[in-house]
């Protein structure tokens, strides 16, 4: 027995002095002396931990380590020599092409595209080149993994982050980035050029993202998907900075962090039902297929290594033994790639199964031994569950905050309890994700899908109440690599003096019994289910007190105006930039079940009109589409009607005259256009105006008409009166004209506008001249939502 716990402490020493040498070349930069004082130390500790004369072979082998790990670290330092950045920042446009060679990320404003460059244009002849290079473009057109592009712009260098102690640059050079390109002229030379495995697995997540999104509203659907899926790009930007503020980013990441965290929270929920072992060859299965379905990547596969371990250490029942297999883990994998350890996802990965295996294992183990003093509380079925995700993510988060504090300048002050309220809930999502994704293939199925929306909600509820609280995020910007060695001394200190110290021990009438409860588990489904169908009926339920509602939906810096009429019909005008913002915006306002949209009313074909509407007819039940045909050949106008013939939504072309009868008295009528009003090239002013009637109140709907298109209408001797004025075109200065207001005399003006946008919208003097009326933003209130019974007017905002 003696032998293989020697085996064991030798293979742990040396494995360390090969991370101490790639360490301190890491820290030394390009100074050698680094490795010496590293090869001191380590024979200064040695003597000190085990002063005999047979030690000096180990000594001189761990030397020999350090040294190699860290030439093996200065060997492998990336360059961006030989790169397509020879032509970074220079006056010109620089011709290139190169394969989209990563899944695309969609953002609120258009795509980033990874491209793996083949090609540069060099006086007129093609040469062979490389390196990696994010490119932003427009959202439309899109284009897809494996895609051939030609394109044309500045190629600028990597930016540096002031204020806090991370390389962003040598970050994005480890990984191959070498330049950046915003909005250059593309076109696409050829496709399918992806390895055929990736362009399936994107594929894969694609189509589940898509059935999530048809089941549940956003966030939640944003939030679940990020969970089970790892597609955090599609998270609303407030849901993601309170995250941030919170401390709970890693939900959503796929790292060792998240992997090691599932891996555990699995064990600890099943683990009262099935047994820990069973519970953890579980977690072990679930990992492998979270590592498949997310892609596979070099930093999935690490990280499912880290969790891997921790699983193998409780089916084995050795958890001490633990600690040694993540060194020689960690060594192992540095010694393939020494640049990963200045990768955060390792960094943090590392901290957290470090952090369970120790102090995350002996907290959990000294939490029981004094919960058995109470046979009650200790035999409840929730008591042990509780306990292990409480020791769980305490473990990880105090063993990584000293790497987030340096590497993002910040710290959560709130980290600890949004992590102790949301974390149960974190594995409730991904469970109840999963079941829903499997319901949506079974008739009948609806309800089980809804199940995962109560769990998703209570979670975003949690997050964005700790990350509302003041103070809840503190600023420590300028901390360096020292600052995080320092804190891990005290706390690796206080870990080793638990695992030294002696449990008392439990009597065993009270120890844990691990027998089944599978009607325990049977009535937490229950619970869950009977919960969401209450809330379902409470909302099914809800009185209709026969008002016309309209809500102008804040969706950033674009228009999107829900209308509900009086018997219940919907009619969505506009749908913002983004269909995730436009999701989020719906989710709001209506009931998480209902996916419902009777009318679809495009007022004209640009990207902050009609961006979310793409998105819209795959996850809500749309009824018909009414349209303009003004600039039919636009690059989003295309991309309109071919997501309309495919959707197969009945599609008809707005005219003067028509209307839409919303019941009880309420009707949308169509002032524009018309051949003679919309004579147009310009498609702002070739606009379709909706104006919404209800006995004495009425909403004009200006798109994002200016001063020709005003003019037309008021020549055209409409009656322009409303109660409601959309302000025109966001509150540019080219529309709200005098002469139209004085024909609206609105008593309400309504602005949608993106805070902080870049085209200065709304202008000052379209505020002088609305200074009359009580103006309202949706960059300032929020949702801003207008109700009338004909004749009274009730308003409600969201800020």
């Amino acid at each position: 027995m003696a032998r293989p716990k020697a085996l064991a402490i030798s293979a742990i020493y040396l494995a360390l002095a090969w991370l101490l040498g790639v360490l301190a070349a890491t820290l030394a930069h390009d100074d050698r002396t680094g490795l010496v004082a590293a090869a001191l130390l380590l024979t200064a500790a040695t003597l000190a931990w085990r002063p005999k004369t047979s030690s000096l072979v180990l000594i001189a082998i761990g030397i020999v380590l350090v040294f190699a790990g860290g030439w093996r670290y200065y060997a492998t330092q990336p360059t961006s020599e030989g790169t397509v950045a020879a032509y970074n920042d220079t006056d010109d446009d620089v011709r290139l092409r190169g394969v989209v060679s990563d899944e695309p990320d969609a953002r609120p404003t258009g795509r980033l595209y990874r491209i793996d460059v083949r090609e540069v244009l060099n006086e007129d002849a093609w040469e062979g080149s490389r390196g990696k290079v994010p490119v932003r473009l427009p959202p439309f057109p899109a284009y897809e993994y494996g895609d051939v592009l030609d394109l044309e712009g500045e190629l600028e260098t990597p930016p540096t982050v002031p204020d806090i102690d991370f390389d962003y640059r040598g970050y994005l050079l480890r990984q191959g980035v070498v330049s950046l390109m915003a909005y250059p002229d593309t076109e696409r030379i050829g496709a399918s050029e992806g390895r055929w495995h990736t362009a399936r697995l994107i594929d894969i997540r694609a189509e589940l993202t898509e059935r999530l999104d048809a089941a549940l509203p956003e966030p939640q659907s944003s939030l679940a998907a990020g969970i089970l899926l790892g597609t955090r790009a599609d998270l609303p930007a407030d849901l993601e900075e309170a995250m941030r503020t919170t401390g709970t980013s890693h939900l959503v990441a796929v790292s060792g962090q998240n992997v090691t965290l599932l891996a555990g929270l699995v064990i600890a929920a099943f683990a009262w039902a099935i047994g820990r072992r069973p519970a953890a060859f579980l977690s072990i299965a679930i990992i492998v297929a979270y590592a498949l379905l997310v892609g596979g990547q070099a930093s999935v596969v690490r990280a499912s290594i880290m969790a891997s371990i921790y699983v193998v250490s409780v089916i084995a029942g050795r958890q001490n033994a633990a600690p040694v297999g993540l060194g020689l883990a960690a060594a192992g994998m540095t010694a393939l790639d020494p640049q990963v350890i200045h990768d955060i996802g390792f960094q943090l990965s590392f901290a957290a199964t470090i952090g369970l295996v120790t102090f995350g294992n002996e907290l959990k183990t000294r939490l029981e031994a004094w919960v058995a003093g109470w046979p009650g509380l200790a035999e409840a079925p929730v008591t042990r569950p509780l306990i292990e995700t409480f020791a769980i993510s305490l473990a990880a988060i105090l063993f990584t905050l000293p790497i987030t504090a340096v590497h993002f300048g910040e710290i959560s002050l709130v980290a600890l309890p949004a992590n102790l309220l949301a974390v149960p809930a974190f594995l409730a999502v991904a469970l109840t994700a999963a079941v829903a994704l499997l319901a949506g293939v079974v008739p009948g199925g609806e309800v089980l899908q809804w199940t995962a929306w109560l769990p998703a909600t209570y979670m975003i509820a949690v997050i964005d109440a700790l990350a509302s609280l003041p103070y809840a995020r503190l600023g420590v910007g300028g901390l360096g690599t020292w600052f995080a060695v320092v804190c891990y001394v005290p706390l690796i200190l206080f870990t080793l003096s638990l695992m030294g110290g002696r449990v008392r021990d439990v009597p065993a009438r009270k120890r844990w019994r691990r027998e089944p409860r599978a009607a325990a588990a049977v009535a937490a489904g229950a619970v869950l289910v009977a919960a969401t169908a209450f809330v379902w009926v409470s909302g099914l339920t809800q009185n209709a007190d026969g008002r016309l509602s309209v809500t102008f939906l804040d969706v950033g810096q674009g228009d999107a105006v829900l209308i509900e009429g009086p018997d219940g019909h919907r009619v969505l005008v506009d749908g913002g930039p983004s269909g995730d913002v436009l999701g989020e915006a719906l989710g709001r306002t209506l009931p998480f079940f209902d996916r419902r949209i009777d009318l679809v009313v495009l007022t004209h074909p640009q990207t902050d009109h009609g961006g979310g509407l793409i998105d819209l007819l795959d996850r809500y039940d749309v009824g018909a589409v009414l349209d303009s045909t003004v600039d039919t050949e636009g690059v989003f106008a295309l991309a309109w009607h071919d997501a309309v013939a495919t959707s197969n939504v009945s599609r008809y072309v707005a005219q003067r005259g028509m209307y839409v009868n919303l019941g009880s008295g309420a009707r949308l009528q169509i002032l524009a256009p018309s051949e003679r009003l919309s004579p147009w090239a310009d498609p702002n002013d070739g606009s379709t105006v909706p104006r919404v009637v209800m006995g004495e109140t009425s909403f004009l709907l200006t798109g994002d008409i200016e001063a020709e298109g005003e003019a037309a209408l008021v020549q055209s001797g409409t009656d322009l009166r409303s109660t409601v004025l959309k302000v025109p075109h966001h509150g540019s200065r080219t529309s709200t004209s005098e002469a139209f207001l004085s024909r609206v005399a609105p008593a309400i003006g309504v602005i949608s506008v993106g805070a902080e946008n870049r085209f200065g919208h709304p202008a000052a003097e379209v505020l002088g001249r609305l200074s009359g009326d009580h103006v309202l933003r949706t960059d300032e209130h929020g949702d801003v939502r207008i109700e009338t019974d004909g004749e009274r007017v009730w308003v409600t905002t969201g800020r």
